[in-house]
Parts: structure tokens; sequence; C-alpha cells
């Protein structure tokens, strides 16, 4: 036997605290979310303006508050939902998927509910997603894409779009493609960049993936947000991407209530049905009166609420636009979402974009997100990125200070 004093009968690593020994796939998110810091500096800041985190500070409809109240008051008993989410609001988001985004075969069993689409983009990464396998993320990313793939215990791979067109190279992605790549994210309209993806892109895209097992995960957030005529196609419409591709969205930013977390995914029956009991095993169910809310306003709105919202933002996007042009920011004119990165150099200098950031809290008191958040290399851009979903008289007072800057 070995004696009192032999290292393998004590426990591992014993001179360590018990909380010293963490977990390595969280390691990269060691120094916290630099967005959210900056919402607690812009938030100290007196009369200070938040263009940072896109929160969509706007009015949310009255269908959808009436429907989560009523829900709250005892309309509803206050019980667990199903995992994969109420009946009618699967029912009723497969009616929108269906007269909305062209899915013309998708019923309620195609649909699950989870909270947001970053509950949705889990519990698919953790059905579908091996540890040791690849991610492609399209750059500029969606930080909490890129984040939360190692969570997976696989590895972000950055593919570039055209730095000004925004344009997908087809040859990127296909030289980027491994043994190991499991999954390709599709973010549109894209957040930070407005992207817009077309049906010839995504045509192209389901041509590198001919003969692969790579799925395609999409985030279509900002689906009602196209601009200048573009139209959001979904890419599971396109014929070569059906059978590969899960559909994720989520209600925050179309209907303005970004802490409710009540979104979806959608694609083939057998797989979202996978994909909703692992969701059950995260979250258990998505708050129900929240889904109540969202049930209420899919089946009440009528058509003209999204076209309202659709020239709303844009008329925002233009003259907020106009705005950062004339001080001095150069930037391409976002697509679609509400979101425009913008380069700061002929204002702030060539600083590195967090201490850009803290230069313009200091001088007009406005934030924004600094847009190396957005690049797999932190050294690859000084630009940062602007959220204009706020109401118009806190927009005025942001476009006034803006212009201030070229004095």
């Amino acid at each position: 036997m070995p004696s009192s004093s032999d290292s393998s009968s004590s426990p591992a690593n014993s001179s360590c605290g018990p909380f010293d020994r963490q977990a390595a796939r969280r390691r990269h998110l060691e120094e916290g979310n630099l967005l959210r810091s900056l919402t607690l500096v812009i938030n100290g800041v007196p009369n200070g303006i938040n263009l940072g985190q896109g929160v969509c500070d706007l009015d949310s409809p009255e269908p959808l508050v009436r429907g989560a109240i009523e829900s709250i008051d005892g309309g509803d008993r206050q019980l667990y939902t199903p995992y994969a989410g109420l009946p009618e609001l699967r029912a009723a988001i497969a009616k929108k998927l269906r007269e909305h985004n062209g899915l013309t075969e998708y019923q309620a069993e195609n649909v699950a509910v989870c909270t947001g689409s970053s509950g949705a983009f889990f519990a698919a990464g953790m059905t579908l997603i091996e540890p040791g396998d690849e991610v492609i993320v399209f750059e500029p990313f969606y930080s909490y894409h890129w984040t939360t793939v190692p969570l997976f215990g696989a590895t972000p791979v950055a593919v570039q779009l055209e730095p000004k067109t925004l344009a997908f190279d087809p040859e990127r992605l296909r030289s980027a493609l491994t043994s190991k790549t499991r999954a390709v994210v599709v973010n549109t309209p894209g957040n930070p960049s407005g992207k817009v993806w077309t049906p010839a892109e995504l045509t192209a895209l389901a041509e590198v993936l001919t003969g692969t097992d790579v799925i395609v995960l999409t985030d279509e957030v900002y689906e009602y947000m196209c601009f200048d005529g573009r139209e959001h196609v979904s890419p599971a419409t396109i014929p070569a991407l059906a059978e590969r591709t899960l559909t994720m969205n989520s209600f925050s930013k179309t209907f303005s209530v970004t802490g409710w977390r009540i979104g979806f995914l959608a694609g083939p029956r057998e797989i979202v049905e996978k994909c909703g009991i692992v969701f059950d095993q995260i979250e258990v169910c998505a708050a129900r009166p929240m889904q109540r809310g969202v049930q209420r306003a899919l089946e009440e709105l009528d058509d003209s609420f999204y076209r309202d919202l659709q020239t709303g933002y844009e008329q925002k996007r233009d003259a907020f636009c106009a705005a950062l042009r004339d001080a001095g920011f150069e930037f391409e004119l976002p697509q679609g979402a509400y979101y425009v990165m913008a380069d700061y150099r002929p204002v702030f200098g060539d600083l590195d974009p967090h201490a850009a950031v803290l230069r313009m809290i200091e001088k007009i008191g406005i934030n924004a997100v600094p847009g190396h958040l957005f690049f797999a290399d932190p050294n690859a851009t000084r630009t940062m990125r602007f959220q204009f979903a706020v109401d118009w008289p806190v927009l005025d007072e942001a476009m006034q200070r803006l212009r201030s800057l070229a004095n």
C-alpha cells in the first residue's frame, strides 16, 4: 500500500483553492465583456447617450405587452411550458415563417422556442458541435458568436468578407474548410456590419458546401430591417441549403423587447426536437408570460407593423449617417440592421478602438462599441460601432453632439 506521504493518495492540486481550477473552455472570457463595461461607463456620465449596446430603446407594440400582462394577471397558470415552447406560439412562429420567410412547409413541429437567438445558438451548438470541431464565422462577426463557440469546445475560424463591399467570396470560404469544419454561421442582416446576404451569395455558399456534412446556423434577428429596396432572404429557402440549415431568430429587435429573451430555432423537425431536448437541460423553458406576449403580437399585428418598422429604421439610418459624415467619420452606408461601423481616425486619430471610444465619451458624452470586438485580430481595425435604435429626441441630441466634433 502507498504510504500516507505518497502523492498519488492526495487530491490533484490540493495546494490550490477549490475554485482555482476552472474549465479551459471559458478562459477566453477572463477579461469580461468590454461592451457591457462601457455601458456602465456611459451610464455614469450625466446626460450620457448609449449608442453602444444594441438595447433597442423603443416602445413595444401594445398587443405584445397586453398578452404578457394578462398572463401574469391570471389569464395563465404560472407553470412551466413545454420545453419547446407553448404550442400556440410555435404555431404562430411557423405561420410567420411560411408567410414572411418563404419556408412554406414549416409547421409548429419545425420550431422550438428558446431564450432569444443566443439560447437557440447555444442549444444548437451543444446538440451538433463536438469538441475539436471548427466553426466558421464571417468577419466582421457578431462578437457573441465568436466567444460562444469555444464554450462548445470548438474553435472559431474567421473568414473575411470583402472589406469595402462586404461581398461574400466563395474562394475564401473554400480555402478555410478543413476536415474539422462542422458549421458555418450566417448573420443576415449582419451585426455589426449591416450586411444583407443576397440569393446569389447564398447559392454560392451552398455550392461551396456541396458534398460536405457542414451545417449552416443562421442569425436573422434583424430580418425586418433591410434598406434601399433590399429584401431579407432566409438561407433555408435556398434549395441546396434547406436540409443543412437551422434558422435562428429572436423577437428582441422586432418588438423592442431585448430583455424578454424570446427567440426560436427552426428546421427539420427531427433535429429541432433534439435541440429542444438539449435546451430543456439548459433552461427548462422560456418564460411563459413573455411567450404569451410574443404569441399575441404575432397573431394580432398585421403586415403594416413590419413595413412601418422598416421605414422608420431606414429614416433613422439616413439621418444618423448624415450626422456621422458631417462629423468626419468614414463608413459605408449599412444595408440593414441598426448599426453603423465607422472609421474614426479622421476625428480621433490613430488611437486603438477602446481608447477612441473613451475619448468620445469624454468629449461629447456618447458611447459606441470598439470595433476590434468584431475581428479575430484586435489590431485589424480602427473602427467603432454605433447603434441608432433610440427615440428621435435622443437621436437628435446625439446627432447634434456628433456634429460638434467637426467644430
